[in-house]
């Protein structure tokens, strides 16, 4: 059974830093969590993560008056820390028979899964090693990445972006089936 991910993440060119990570199976189960450890400095310096990921996030705000920055709200049911984020998705890809990730774009996203268990070969048995690409897919399938159906809202929005990679696959599905 296909599992459809998408990961934010920090990258520094170095180091490939979790912020949230959005799963939905093909039975319709969904995981998404928000690490309560990334570098929030980091990202703030990061003018693209700030536009387009941190207003995604749960985030609470300083009150009107109050120094200070806008952090993450560790409170948020969403927000856990790395070690836990590991054991929910363990426990979410084990539960699905025959797991085969996929994910638009997947390099990144794959080593961002791979390391919140540490080094690859620290993946626990029965999770996968590798992740399949819709962009491969769609290539081909003789499709341009422009070709597949556009998301409308929620963008980098690791939970909003699982979903929408559920629907372009099924959109792939639906032109293999018809060729």
């Amino acid at each position: 059974m296909r599992i459809f991910y998408d990961t934010e993440f920090l990258d520094d060119g170095r180091t490939i830093d979790l912020i949230s990570i959005g799963m939905v199976a093909e039975d319709g189960r969904e995981l998404y969590a928000v690490s309560s450890q990334f570098d929030q400095g980091a990202v703030r310096r990061h003018g693209w993560l700030m536009a387009n990921v941190w207003p995604s996030l749960p985030i609470l705000k300083n009150p009107p008056g109050m120094r200070g920055m806008d952090r993450i709200d560790v409170t948020d049911p969403d927000v856990h820390p790395r070690a836990q984020i590991a054991r929910m998705v363990e426990r979410f890809i084990l539960e699905t028979p025959d797991p085969q990730l996929w994910a638009y774009y997947s390099a990144y996203d794959h080593v961002a899964y791979a390391q919140l268990f540490g080094p690859m070969s620290n993946l626990p048995a029965g999770l996968p090693m590798q992740t399949d690409d819709l962009v491969t897919e769609a290539k081909r399938l003789g499709l341009a990445p422009a070709d597949l159906p556009q998301q409308e809202a929620g963008h980098h929005n690791a939970i909003a972006d699982a979903r929408h990679n559920h629907v372009m696959a099924q959109y792939l599905d639906s032109v293999a089936r018809s060729r």
